[in-house]
């Protein structure tokens, strides 16, 4: 049976539709980080303004600096699609010196379909065209060059999009102000060199891995370069023209020690040179005749490049230059020995036939799934052990949706109760074959927000949450993106997230109750900013512990300040000098309980004659100052356990209830302080 016209368009449209959703995000986030900078803007509030779902944004946007380059106005192809795309016999290097530039490109093999461009989305961010995914640009596109208006509507971008000059100058300005930004290019672009190193190593040209460095290093010093002089105020024209002109000097400089063809770049894999035509190391050019780092930069502004290849690392076969040649008879300068590119470390595919054994063989042998003959994996451990192979963790991922990786976001790392947190989850992660991404926030709803994003751009499998500030809303991206939630500490307040928590309101409680029965009658407590998160429940408990025991509650009595040991000297300082002081402290934990006692050391005060003074932990610290802290043991390594192993039980399908409630009971512990 013919099927419909709708039915045959129906995929064409979702094409479309697919990609105007991504042009709204890009576009919403353009918007928004023109506004307010990159930095504060989050993939929520870019859903928002979008009208889509924050899962929808990473899905289009794993990363939301990718958001920023998705239309970068210098470099609309990347390298690897420009070499791949050059006339039959084009030397590569031509083909590269190309990326920055607005000549058309000679006709060539066409666009591939497959490839990513700088942003890490579709070919210039735009999707398919009309004549369906991969089509060919149109000819009048092609010829009108990267930078006009002809090129970027025909590439797909709606004309509202196109960049114009201020549009550019307020991304270069972006990207100026932006350290994420700065420090994601230096990803994107060895992604870029990855790229450009498969491309040369698919059509045999020598060493991939070092010619993919040489050439992309001054790219990308030309295209930081062209970007921070639009951002101080340059005209686009003029100084992605200057730009052209330094890639242009810097690659004819590179071109007399490249080996190859006449221009001294890679030809096609029909014109390439064997490794014996490329001569011997006396063949070469001279030392004296290869760029050094410095001599890359022009009248023109290319600033010197620290971590361009020096005249060691370029090709060769054991030198540059040898006696009598070049310079009349210089000594020979000896290539720096390398470790292997990562295009040549072992695969599992080498593994295999070094055993004589299938990959999935290996595999069942490393991963203990599948039952493997003990002769057999002795063969398999001796291979990998001779070759010093390594599994690929992002490649297992890809294959298995799974990054074994959990992010834990905590306040204060300084702070040893963290660490120990950390330890706890590790002791049961590590076993199970998990890592853990560890993110600081320093107590601030914007950077926790922040830390939800990056975790989600990650793609860790579980989320481990100690924060303060964090309101429900926060953590929808990330239950929307499928990941699994443990918030450790506070009280349950929505579906999806798991709570694992020490008891912290029955702790204070009895802290407090401990204060009075040792004769204190008047107790302070010290807390954190607002007394949020489980500072808040211990402020409940120590009002409900002098309610119970018939003594007024005093807001003068407790102090917010900041968790930290200066926090607690500055709050336990301005308790006693209230009209009637407190006669002991308790504090939200053990480090400003430290602080409460420099400030009764410093004011000659007695602990705990004059003043008693107790902290919430039981941290390592608690029993190294003078005198030992009385405290309330909330057993950090014991809740990173129980939060790990609910973390594992929602990861394997074993947790039925939407959410669900770990309570760690804390322990009164007795020394000299109260």
């Amino acid at each position: 049976m013919a099927s419909s016209p709708s039915s045959e368009r129906s995929p064409a449209r979702r094409e479309r539709k697919k990609a105007e959703t991504r042009r709204a995000i890009a576009h919403a986030a353009r918007r928004l980080f023109a506004e307010r900078g990159f930095e504060v803007v989050t993939v929520a509030e870019i859903a928002a303004l979008a009208d889509v779902s924050s899962k929808t944004v990473f899905n289009h946007f794993p990363a939301k600096e990718q958001l920023h380059f998705e239309h970068d106005p210098l470099m609309w192809r990347t390298p690897a699609q420009v070499v791949r795309e050059r006339a039959a016999g084009e030397p590569v290097m031509d083909a590269v010196r190309r990326v920055l530039s607005r000549a058309p490109a000679p006709s060539g093999k066409g666009p591939d379909a497959g490839a990513v461009p700088p942003g890490g989305g579709t070919d210039a961010g735009a999707g398919p065209s009309e004549e369906g995914p991969g089509a060919a640009p149109p000819a009048a596109t092609r010829d009108a060059g990267p930078f006009s208006t002809e090129a970027r509507t025909g590439a797909g971008m709606a004309a509202s999009e196109v960049f114009d000059a201020e549009a550019v100058a307020v991304h270069a300005r972006i990207y100026r102000d932006s350290p994420a930004l700065r420090a994601y290019a230096r990803e994107m672009f060895a992604g870029h060199e990855r790229a450009l190193r498969e491309v040369i190593e698919a059509e045999d040209g020598p060493e991939p891995g070092i010619m993919a460095a040489i050439l992309l290093a001054p790219v990308r010093e030309v295209w930081e370069a062209t970007l921070l002089r639009i951002a101080e105020g340059a005209a686009f024209d003029e100084a992605a023209e200057q730009g052209r002109q330094d890639l242009d000097a810097a690659f004819d400089l590179l071109a007399r020690g490249l080996p190859g063809s006449s221009r001294a770049g890679l030809a096609t894999s029909g014109d390439l040179a064997t490794p014996g035509e490329l001569g011997t190391p006396g063949d070469l050019t001279t030392g004296e005749d290869l760029a050094a780092p410095g001599d890359l930069a022009t009248p023109g502004g290319l600033a010197p490049r620290e971590d361009l290849p020096d005249r060691g690392d370029l090709p060769g076969r054991g030198g540059l230059t040898g006696p009598g040649e070049g310079d009349g008879g210089a000594e020979p300068v000896p290539a720096r020995p390398r470790g292997p590119a990562r295009g040549d470390r072992p695969s599992i595919t080498r593994v295999a036939q070094l055993a004589g054994v299938s990959a999935t063989t290996v595999s069942h042998a490393l991963n203990g799934r599948r039952p493997v003959a003990d002769d057999t994996r002795r063969r398999v451990l001796e291979a990998i052990e001779r070759l010093g192979y390594r599994p690929n963790a992002l490649a297992r991922g890809l294959r298995t949706s799974r990054s074994q990786t959990i992010g834990l976001v905590i306040p204060d790392i300084t702070n040893p109760f963290y660490p120990a947190l950390a330890r706890g989850l590790q002791d049961v992660l590590g076993p199970a074959g998990y890592d853990q991404i560890i993110s600081n926030t320093d107590g601030e709803r914007r950077l926790e927000r922040a830390a939800i994003e990056q975790m989600i751009a990650r793609q860790v499998d579980g989320l481990a949450f100690a924060v303060f500030h964090t309101h429900p809303e926060d953590l929808l991206p990330a239950i929307e993106a499928g990941i699994s939630v443990v918030r450790l500490g506070g009280r349950l307040v929505q579906d999806g997230v798991d709570v694992v928590h020490s008891d912290d309101e029955g702790g204070s409680a009895e802290a407090t109750r401990y204060l009075l029965e040792r004769g204190y009658r008047r107790v302070g407590f010290v807390c954190g900013p607002h007394a949020e998160g489980p500072a808040a429940e211990r402020v409940a408990g120590y009002r409900s512990a002098l309610r119970a025991a018939g003594m007024a509650v005093d807001p003068s009595l407790v102090a917010h300040t900041h968790f930290s040991r200066a926090g607690g000297a500055s709050g336990t300082a301005r308790l006693l000098d209230l009209p009637e002081p407190p006669d002991a402290v308790l504090c939200a934990n053990d480090i400003m309980a430290i602080g409460a006692l420099d400030t009764a050391d410093e004011r000659g005060l007695r602990v705990p004659a004059d003043l008693a003074v107790m902290g919430f932990d039981d941290i390592e610290a608690a029993t190294l100052v003078s005198p030992r802290l009385t405290t309330m043991a909330n057993p950090a390594r014991e809740i990173g356990q129980a939060c790990a192993r609910r973390l594992l039980e929602r990861l394997s399908g074993v947790a039925a209830a939407s959410s669900g409630e770990v309570v760690i009971p804390a322990r009164l512990v007795r020394r000299q302080s109260a």
